[in-house]
């Protein structure tokens, strides 16, 4: 019997951070910030496109809300709770 593994939405976060940087998944904390894992602005735009076509979601982004300076974990709880919302919805 074959088995189907589905990564939470974490794990896949977690993998697409370290896919841009040099550390591994387990080089880095979720309390570290995204500026503090070496991703410019421009990478941090590119990583935001790719959750939201990934989970096919919209991260609300306006200028007050310097996302950079926000924690992986801020991003996953946000991506959780975006996903649960749609989940809801439909």
């Amino acid at each position: 019997m074959e088995k189907n593994i589905v990564m939470s939405a974490a794990d896949e976060i977690v993998e697409m951070i370290t896919d841009r940087t040099s550390h591994t998944s387990g080089g880095f904390h979720l309390s570290e910030s995204l500026n503090n894992l070496g991703l410019d602005s421009m990478e941090v735009v590119s990583l935001v496109f790719d959750i939201e076509e990934k989970f096919n979601i919209q991260i609300p982004l306006n200028a007050n809300m310097d996302i950079e300076s926000k924690t992986v974990a801020d991003l996953i709880q946000a991506v959780d709770q975006l996903v649960a919302a749609k989940v809801k919805l439909n």
